[in-house]
């Protein structure tokens, strides 16, 4: 990365100060992602810049990538990241350069009613926070590049608010600790925070990519008496048992009956890790009267979900969401760094591949990949 003064057209301010960073561009939905040369600013008062050692690549990514959710492009996608602190802005307190961290796509205000209460995935200002009175990277001809959940981790840099890091401890390598920000936050907080599983729970979970398998998991070290595994994919399946699954099941239509031979009557609480209306309506159809299904899928606006009227209304069952698994990452990283470090959350055999940063693309090809959880690219 190299810095520059008058590269950049448009005001003088946005010229000075930038760095030229290359970054991996959206410019066409269903495109790859083009390598482009790109500048980044200085960090403002409360923000940090941080250079990029790895990022997963979520399923999230690959819907936004291929225009199944929605995008103003051009853009740089990528969230789930680990980077090394390389330049602090003023009044910022907490961080030091090097400090190694991952970003937050849910950074919090710590003041707001939601915010106090514990649930800071609902802070009511993180649009707010979002705002910034110049764009943070700008492509060659000095227009803005918009960024997903303003991070833009699929660059060598990026610049985020102090508040939206969490430091990592020096025992997770960088391809295990990316995954902190996303998939195990939101796996792993789903079933400790959102449905809070216990030991006389039984568990079922649909998709077993990164999200899914954080949540077996999960599940597995709360001491569910049983999970169960459910992917289209048998070769997920077979990974699945590695992690924690009690029992696998591939996705059919006889499903709910082969549930309920597991599970007689159903299973105390699932969990929906696909981002399809008809997986989240079959997460509620396998549960127990009482039971409760967590969707943490991704799904496009305006997509409705269907459920059994009778199923809700007589057993009292209920669907929930649990956005970005209620995590509070602050606290969790120290939980999430002891069980690593014991072995109880295997994070580095969730990464199935890893790539260079000029092969991102070939990255998103292996998602395909039947028996693909994460793939990792590191810089």
């Amino acid at each position: 990365m190299t810095s520059i003064s008058t590269s950049v057209s448009g005001t003088q301010r946005d010229r000075d100060h930038r760095t030229e960073i290359t970054a991996a561009v959206l410019r066409t939905l269903g495109e790859p992602l083009a390598l482009e040369q790109a500048f980044i600013d200085v960090p403002l008062v409360g923000e940090v810049r941080i250079r990029t050692l790895a990022v997963g690549l979520c399923h999230s990514d690959l819907h936004y990538l291929e225009g199944g959710l929605a995008i103003e492009t051009p853009a740089v996608l990528g969230h789930e990241v680990v980077g090394e602190v390389e330049q602090v802005g003023p009044d910022c307190r907490s961080l030091q350069l090097g400090d190694r961290v991952i970003a937050s796509i849910t950074p919090s205000c710590g003041q707001c009613p939601q915010c106090v209460s514990g649930k800071a995935t609902r802070c009511l200002r993180t649009a707010e926070m979002r705002i910034r009175e110049r764009p943070k990277l700008l492509d060659s001809n000095g227009q803005p590049i918009n960024l997903l959940g303003s991070i833009g981790a699929f660059a060598e840099a990026f610049i985020v608010p102090e508040s939206a890091t969490v430091p990592v401890p020096d025992t997770l390598d960088s391809a295990s600790a990316c995954l902190l920000g996303c998939c195990v936050a939101t796996g792993f907080g789903a079933v400790v925070h959102g449905a809070e599983v216990s030991a006389l729970d039984t568990v079922a979970v649909l998709g077993c990519g990164g999200v899914g398998i954080a949540a077996i998991q999960a599940a597995r070290i709360a001491g569910a008496r049983r999970v169960i595994a459910i992917d289209l994919h048998a070769e997920k399946l077979d990974r699945a048992r590695k992690f924690g699954a009690t029992d696998t099941l591939l996705s059919t239509s006889e499903l709910v009956a082969e549930v309920d031979a597991l599970c007689p009557g159903g299973v105390d609480k699932s969990f929906e890790a696909v981002g399809s209306p008809t997986t989240a309506g079959l997460a509620f159809d396998i549960l127990a009267p009482g039971g409760t299904a967590t969707i943490l899928g991704l799904q496009a606006a305006g997509k409705r979900i269907e459920i059994d009227a009778e199923k809700l209304i007589e057993g009292d069952r209920k669907i929930a969401g649990a956005y970005m698994g209620a995590n509070q990452l602050s606290r969790d990283m120290l939980a999430f760094a002891d069980h690593f470090e014991r072995g109880t959350l295997n994070l580095v055999d969730m990464v199935t591949s890893h790539w260079s940063f000029p092969d991102i693309n070939d990255g998103f090809a292996a998602m395909r990949s039947p028996d693909s959880i994460r793939a990792v690219v590191t810089f």
